[in-house]
């Protein structure tokens, strides 16, 4: 009888750890590529975050923001933040092309 208690006891351990683990993955912020990842295959995120780092006076080249889009930023926080501001005005332009689908279709 202690036998089955103590796989019981043993099982709740480990769905405690699982959850725990699933809690710690909810508590980090999405990395830089789950971002991009996020917004599906056709996008041009990189182009966009070139374009206004060069409009900003940088001369980094596309590998350099892809090192950093890999790296999540920690490499060079100048292209990430031109990589943040690109993904947020990819999300702004689709959920302004949506509502007005969904304004058409009314």
């Amino acid at each position: 009888m202690n036998n089955k208690m103590y796989v019981t006891d043993n099982k709740m351990e480990n769905k405690d750890s699982k959850m725990e683990d699933r809690d710690n993955k909810m508590d980090k912020p999405p990395t830089l590529h789950e971002l991009i990842k996020a917004l599906g295959d056709r996008t041009n995120v990189v182009g966009d975050a070139l374009r206004r780092l060069i409009e900003q006076g940088h001369t980094y080249t596309r590998s350099a923001i892809y090192t950093t889009i890999q790296r999540d930023g920690r490499n060079n926080p100048i292209i990430a933040t031109a990589v943040l501001d690109a993904i947020e005005a990819e999300k702004q332009a689709r959920a302004a092309f949506d509502a007005r689908r969904q304004a058409l279709a009314a």
